[in-house]
């Protein structure tokens, strides 16, 4: 686009499409209200003219910054990314920017993050919250902007969620009938409904098989670089009669095998391993990682949906809880005793 041309405006993309002023005006803030046709005719010229819309100045009109707040807790994990491309996708579409805040799991980090995007005016904020204790800081903040959050519930809050209860039920199960009875969970150690959910699903599938909890083969960390090597560790010096290891997620199962490697052990003939999130590594690991599967695009477009909806809408509703299945994906690394 040629920035040298004079300056187009609105009233000169209505004459050239032949529509009114308001017609061009719904075509760019994105109202469904407008035909298919007349749509793509306008935003043709649109195109053809080099028109840019004055983001500043419609904000102002509409109460309204275009931008959204992205709060994610390990930008790091590549289970972020497929979620963060879903947001944006959507997104993107309605000409909303974002702004992607990374708070590496710390609590502080995660409240400055929020007020900082309330001061940037921000029309709405999706948050990955870590903590379930951190129900003040969304409440007063869902008083100000709409908020999506995914993976976390608070009370009164929109949340995209999976059935992460279920998907660790399953995949405790599953090596259970593969022979297992010594099976260790690794995790994190925070508090928030996806966490505690996974654990939930762990101790019921060994209760509903008659086996009693064993908390030495329950591990749990901060988050750090190579934590789940670490808790592999602690957990063959207290366990060593554990054959098999079910990860909270894919980045903790690398962890994991790192670990087994190093200390001369062998997936899944010494101990079975399995992960959580079904991303990139699990089929690049060797043997290839049987994991628990999440819609995380899904994730992503329906959390991005929702927000669009309640910034649109700006009236009082009733909090939707979305929950999304979950999968168990069978290959190499458990081993059937």
């Amino acid at each position: 686009m040629d920035f040298s041309y004079p300056k187009v405006t609105i009233t000169d993309i209505a004459n050239k499409a032949n529509v009114s002023i308001t017609t061009v005006s719904r075509v760019l803030n994105g109202n469904p209200a407008v035909s298919k046709k007349t749509r793509k005719k306008v935003e043709k010229i649109i195109e053809e003219m080099g028109y840019i819309p004055n983001a500043l100045a419609r904000g102002l009109v509409n109460n309204s910054s275009n931008t959204i707040g992205l709060i994610v807790s390990d930008i790091t994990n590549s289970f972020f990314a497929d979620v963060i491309q879903g947001i944006e996708s959507v997104l993107s579409s309605y000409g909303i920017s974002v702004f992607l805040c990374n708070t590496g799991y710390s609590r502080e980090k995660e409240d400055s993050y929020i007020l900082q995007m309330l001061s940037k005016r921000v029309d709405g904020l999706i948050i990955f919250s870590t903590y379930a204790n951190h129900e003040d800081t969304i409440r007063k903040a869902k008083e100000i902007v709409p908020i999506v959050t995914v993976q976390s519930s608070f009370d009164g809050v929109d949340c995209i969620n999976t059935t992460d209860e279920k998907g660790a039920y399953d995949a405790v199960s599953y090596m259970i009938k593969c022979g297992h009875k010594h099976i260790a969970f690794l995790t994190y150690g925070y508090d928030n409904t996806t966490i505690l959910d996974r654990k939930k699903g762990y101790i019921r599938a060994l209760e509903d098989n008659g086996i009693p909890v064993d908390e030495k083969l329950i591990i749990s960390s901060e988050f750090k670089p190579n934590c789940g090597y670490h808790m592999t560790q602690e957990l063959l010096d207290k366990a060593p009669y554990v054959t098999a290891i079910f990860a909270y997620n894919d980045q903790i199962a690398l962890g994991v095998y790192l670990c087994l490697q190093k200390r001369g052990l062998r997936i899944p003939e010494d101990i079975s391993v399995v992960g959580y999130d079904d991303t990139e590594l699990a089929t690049l690991v060797n043997p290839s990682l049987t994991t628990v599967g999440q819609p995380r695009k899904e994730m992503g477009t329906s959390a991005a949906e929702l927000l669009v909806k309640r910034i649109r809408e700006r009236k009082s509703f009733i909090p939707q809880t979305v929950l999304l299945p979950t999968t168990l994906i069978e290959r190499e690394s458990v081993r059937k005793l």
